[in-house]
């Protein structure tokens, strides 16, 4: 198949070459002391395009370490505006040489290999706003519609490269503000451009569900969600019934506990019996603290849990102590949530359990290890969840600094 793939010799020793996937045979002869500048390919044009590609750009960037040199070094004004000269002239020379080379062997792999790693090209003026500043944001703008213009996406050979993985990490990464409506937009634009060719797509998609599905940024579940009903429910005809009922789970589940949405209904009951609704709880904010009385991590972690309440009460935070039910036996479930409570001394919490059997907790709320946490705010909208007890603060100090400013 048609790819870059690698000579390794050692850990630290690797060449990398191109297979078109259209030559019978290639033969490599290189001295492995010096392989850029002794290589020599038999049987494959792409090959030859790319080293001598790469022999140029070396010997350039050898000249112009030889320039930056004199730059650092010589105190002559005459002798710096010289060399200035020269490296912007090998700048617009090699950018040049780049050029003309990716336009030369248009439609080869290796021409597509070159052109990939080209920045795209951006106007040298920037146009004038009404009230007459320039635009600040016009080459930030420019350069993200222009990002993947050089990516040949119906290529699927590319994807034995690293150069589309590079691209698409480096387009969310610096150019997409990482909320959800912004990550969904861009994402669907991406996978247009990557619908070119099925393979690709599915491979950006995955890209894309794998890095929102696990990010460690608080607010993007969303992002998933949103991949899964628009992408992989409605295109991903490579999976089977079982494996998009899978997904269609995972939809079900998560889309009802979408940051930004109010905390589906939850009426537990409290220790005598009654119940306890969680949309009856008069606080600024909520932690919904769901745990197990026998879940090491949650017993280790209640001196901190009461901790945090002690020192966040006056600051008007109000902790659901939900326990989740194991047995199905609700009265050794009583006795022993009981014994966790008396044990911890969290009475001061809100203690309250499924003693009504009510809810499957991993399916309405994705409860899946404990303890888990929900932050909610005085309307229960959900501000985060699964986050750390000790990131809590900081979570809502930082929300509020944001809310101040949006006033």
């Amino acid at each position: 198949q048609g790819g870059m793939y690698v000579i390794v010799l050692s850990p630290s020793v690797y060449y990398d070459f191109l297979i078109s996937g259209a030559e019978p045979q290639i033969t490599i002869e290189a001295d492995t002391s010096d392989f850029l500048n002794t290589v020599k390919f038999t049987g494959s044009k792409e090959n030859e395009i790319l080293y001598n590609y790469r022999k140029y750009l070396a010997d350039k960037t050898k000249e112009a370490m030889e320039i930056q040199q004199v730059l650092r070094t010589s105190t002559e004004p005459t002798v710096l505006e010289e060399n200035k000269r020269k490296m912007k002239a090998m700048q617009e020379e090699v950018n040049a040489f780049i050029k003309n080379t990716g336009k030369t062997h248009e439609g080869t792999f290796a021409g597509k290999i070159i052109k990939i790693n080209m920045e795209p090209e951006l106007p040298t003026e920037v146009p004038l706003l009404p009230s007459g500043k320039k635009d600040s944001t016009f080459m930030y703008r420019t350069y993200k519609n222009k990002f993947f213009e050089n990516v040949d996406f119906s290529d699927e050979r590319m994807l034995r490269t690293p150069f589309i993985q590079n691209k698409v990490d480096k387009y969310f990464k610096d150019l997409v503000y990482q909320v959800t409506d912004s990550i969904t937009i861009d994402a669907d634009r991406v996978l247009r451009l990557a619908q070119k060719h099925k393979d690709v797509y599915r491979f950006v998609l995955w890209m894309l569900s794998n890095k929102y599905e696990n990010i460690n940024i608080i607010g993007l579940d969303g992002v998933f969600v949103h991949l899964a009903e628009n992408h992989y429910l409605k295109n991903a005809d490579w999976l089977d019934a079982s494996q998009k009922a899978k997904f269609q789970e995972r939809v079900d589940i998560l889309k009802p506990i979408i940051t930004g949405k109010v905390m589906p209904l939850l009426i537990l009951q409290d220790t005598l019996g009654r119940d306890v609704n969680l949309m009856d709880i008069k606080s600024k904010y909520t932690l919904v603290y769901f745990y197990r009385y026998d879940c090491g991590h949650c017993q280790d972690h209640a001196p901190d849990l009461m901790k945090f309440y002690e020192e966040n009460k006056e600051k008007g935070f109000a902790i659901y102590h939900a326990g989740t039910h194991e047995t199905g036996d609700m009265k050794e479930e009583l006795e022993k949530t009981k014994g966790f409570i008396k044990k911890y001394k969290t009475d001061k919490l809100i203690n309250v359990l499924d003693l009504k059997l009510r809810y499957d907790f991993r399916k309405r709320y994705d409860v899946y290890k404990t303890p888990t946490i929900f932050l909610l705010d005085s309307e229960k909208r959900i501000l985060a969840k699964s986050i750390p007890l000790e990131d809590v603060k900081g979570f809502v100090d930082f929300h509020e600094r944001r809310l101040a400013a949006n006033k």
